[in-house]
């Protein structure tokens, strides 16, 4: 009983799966004709046959090609062959019979197939509510965006390297917050892409050493997608693979309401994986005049501030989006959808590196500081909110001090009176702002720093 208990605990193998799950595209060539499969090749005119993009191909048979035939590298085909012979590979000592050998087949004809695209079981809102299934109130933070992201991740294009980079933030106060989000996208993700893997895969970076060696495959081109999230602050000046989205921990809470990988989410990523958006010049035009507007309507009052993000973060996105959503091409909707949860993710992350972290140390807030605490378990869910919009009226527009009335009149439509007094009162006691006048003036404390664990 134990022993099947683990086993249901681990990662789930592609390589090894018997029952699934496999993504719609998987099922109907696994059902196919023992000859179909992507095309890979391993010598002038000899290939073998992957029943699945995301694995390798089957080591224990190949083909030849007449001359007269062509299939090209990753098509998806139907051979019609004779055989096999039997090419040994290895004898035992001693022995007459081979313990090693390959199948060949010659190949006759080839039909060229179509990737087959049913769509997957989940919907794109169960599929973002499934991946935040083990946090509480992961919405509110906006895990369920941020985590969707790295699994889809991007491909390769002209704008740049497959992959989402993050860098994860957690000011929750609880304990191992980070390991427990980094358990959590483990559980659904197929131990084939937590490992270095040609195709796709996600890495957590904690230590130099993790990022000097992913750094090396991307460079080197040893992967295809690389989505990494970075679990230590990275220093603004130094950034060796860039970030396109922040991950974050602030009113989510971690319950383990599942300990088993979910079939339907893993179904999911398979089938946005194998999307590859065409992402035509005009919407590169478009991605590149729309990024100066955007970082302005997103926090023109941090502009001081050196707030960072890859010029290719918003094409990223859309790119994953369009795997979201379902799409082979970027279109207007895409960049539309990119553009908002741009904002909704920066305005969080400009929030963050004002109040809460500085470059270089562990992105954990220490709920037992002696610094001012404000950050932890007194926090409130408009407080960042508050928060911008004194440091708005200080930093934009040039004030010495941001009004009560002004507070009001500004947040109207998003925070009601008595929400904003609350979070001034935090804020205040926590030492984030300062007030005078009777608590009618209020403006943020510059060198709000809380000291960092690691």
């Amino acid at each position: 009983m134990h022993l099947a208990i683990s086993v249901l605990m681990a990662q789930l193998s592609l390589r090894n799966r018997i029952y699934g799950p496999w993504a719609g595209f998987e099922r109907e060539v696994l059902g196919s004709s023992e000859h179909a499969g992507w095309v890979h090749y391993i010598g002038r005119r000899r290939v073998r046959l992957r029943k699945s993009p995301f694995l390798p191909p089957d080591a224990s048979r190949s083909y030849v090609l007449p001359e007269d035939l062509e299939v090209n590298d990753d098509e998806l085909v139907e051979f019609s062959a004779i055989g096999p012979s039997y090419q040994v590979r290895s004898l035992p000592r001693g022995s007459t019979l081979a313990d090693d050998y390959e199948k060949v087949y010659l190949v006759e004809s080839v039909k060229r197939l179509s990737v087959p695209m049913p769509r997957p079981y989940l919907d794109t809102d169960e599929f973002l509510v499934r991946t935040v299934i083990n946090w509480r109130d992961g919405e509110d933070d906006h895990l369920d965006k941020s985590i969707a992201l790295q699994l889809l991740s991007c491909p390769r294009t002209a704008i740049g390297p497959g992959g989402i980079g993050s860098q994860s933030f957690d000011l929750s106060g609880a304990p191992k917050a980070l390991d427990q989000l980094k358990r959590s996208v483990d559980l659904n993700l197929p131990s084939e892409f937590s490992r270095p893997n040609p195709r796709y895969e996600m890495d957590f970076l904690s230590t130099p050493a993790d990022l000097a060696a992913l750094r090396r495959r991307v460079a080197g081109g040893a992967v295809e997608e690389a989505s990494y999230n970075y679990l230590k602050m990275v220093d603004p000046s130094h950034h060796p693979l860039p970030q396109h989205v922040p991950t974050i921990i602030y009113n989510a809470s971690y319950r383990p309401v599942t300990k088993v990988p979910d079939p339907d989410v893993i179904e999911f990523q398979l089938y946005g994986l194998w999307l590859r958006p065409v992402i035509s010049e005009d919407m590169i035009g478009q991605i590149e005049k729309m990024l100066g507007a955007v970082l302005e309507e997103s926090d023109p009052a941090y502009a001081g501030y050196n707030i960072d993000f890859d010029r290719d973060a918003m094409a990223k996105i859309a790119m994953a989006l369009c795997r979201l959503y379902g799409k082979e091409r970027l279109d207007e909707d895409m960049l539309s959808r990119s553009r908002q949860w741009f904002l909704v993710l920066y305005r969080f992350f400009a929030d963050l590196r004002l109040n809460y972290v500085r470059p270089g140390g562990s992105s954990r807030v220490s709920p037992t500081d002696s610094a001012p605490s404000y950050g932890h378990d007194r926090q409130g869910r408009h407080d960042m909110t508050v928060l911008r919009e004194i440091n708005r009226g200080v930093n934009e527009v040039g004030l010495d001090y941001v009004s009560l009335a002004g507070l009001k009149k500004a947040l109207r439509r998003k925070v009601t009176v008595v929400e904003i007094m609350d979070s001034l009162t935090r804020l205040i006691q926590g030492g984030a702002v300062i007030s005078k006048e009777n608590g009618t003036l209020f403006r943020p404390v510059r060198r709000y720093e809380p000291r960092l664990l690691g």
